[in-house]
């Protein structure tokens, strides 16, 4: 997944092994919590950014990040303000983990956004570019269940040195499988029109079932879709909040089937709002961090300002 950085040749001897060049970043992982992390000005960190590069990284010349840019919708990128970042640790593996502060209220929490990012990094002070165009951008993904099957169904816009997609599922409070791979439509893994895959899965468990899309490309690397999640089969389709009670601080959302856009609000016993989205489209949400307490959800259908009311209790071990 060449990510086209703009790059600055360095050369650093360091026991015997010369690093020939600044590597380009070719994935990123975010997670919530920062507990091993420092506070930054009186502020705890929100997360942590791992990047993964195309190439091994001098210890003693790690990348800082700049900026991270909202890169969701092409057609109207975001560069998200208020975001302070550590500095960067190289991890066993090659990979280097930075700490993330997300300023007043936590406005940007990468993890909460469940977006697309595109971050400018830089070396020893000096920017050095920032990702390229995602190899696959996706225009649609949807999963639906038909009694004891589920219909996935994506198509993309446009795709560049792509391999094909592996089809990742996870029930219940399990852990991500892959169950099958298809193969990219476009020749070579290059297409600048519309391309649409389907695949259809054989779920009979009664539970919650999530799905996301996992792109590859020729070279190997790889990007994750967004997460969509559908109901077990019989399960009514009601708005579904699971763990409650959550003994970890984090729940899972899976909204009513309609496809609409919602305005979410979670609101603590005092009823201060604690964490709010807007025009969720997805049909569903995962809410992390949250202390031990009562917590109420309110759901709002943008559309006909419809109302759905939760309750959330949260018992941390």
């Amino acid at each position: 997944m060449k990510k086209n950085l703009l790059l600055f040749f360095l050369i650093v001897p360091l026991t015997n092994f010369v690093f020939s060049q600044t590597p380009c970043i070719a994935s990123y992982k975010i997670n919530n919590g920062g507990g091993n992390c420092p506070d930054l000005n009186g502020a705890s960190a929100t997360g942590t950014i791992t990047l993964s590069f195309d190439g091994q990284i001098d210890p003693l010349s790690i990348p800082t990040i700049i900026s991270v840019t909202d890169i969701s919708d092409l057609l109207v990128q975001q560069l998200l303000t208020d975001i302070n970042f550590g500095y960067g640790t190289v991890l066993n593996n090659g990979d280097v983990i930075y700490c993330y502060y997300a300023g007043p209220n936590r406005q940007n929490n990468l993890q909460g956004r469940n977006q697309l990012f595109r971050f400018l990094i830089s070396y020893n002070g000096t920017p050095c570019g920032e990702q390229g165009a995602l190899p696959v951008s996706f225009r649609a993904f949807t999963v639906l269940r038909s009694s004891s099957v589920v219909d996935l169904k994506w198509t993309t816009a446009t795709e560049s040195n792509n391999l094909g997609f592996e089809i990742q599922r996870l029930i219940g409070n399990g852990s991500w499988q892959t169950i099958s791979f298809v193969a990219t439509q476009a020749a070579q893994g290059n297409s600048a029109s519309d391309l649409t895959y389907t695949f259809t899965d054989l779920n009979q468990t009664k539970g919650i079932s999530q799905y996301r899309i996992k792109q590859i490309d020729i070279d190997k690397r790889s990007r994750y879709s967004e997460i969509r999640a559908v109901r077990g089969e019989g399960q009514k389709g009601k708005t579904i909040v699971y763990p409650n009670p959550s003994n970890d601080g984090k729940v899972n959302v899976v909204f009513e089937d309609k496809d609409v856009s919602r305005n979410v609000s979670l609101t603590d016993v005092n009823g201060r709002v604690v964490k709010q989205w807007k025009n969720v489209l997805s049909n569903t949400l995962q809410i992390e961090n949250l202390l031990t307490g009562f917590y109420t959800l309110r759901i709002i259908n943008s559309e006909t300002g419809e109302q759905i009311v939760e309750k959330i209790v949260v018992k941390n071990r």
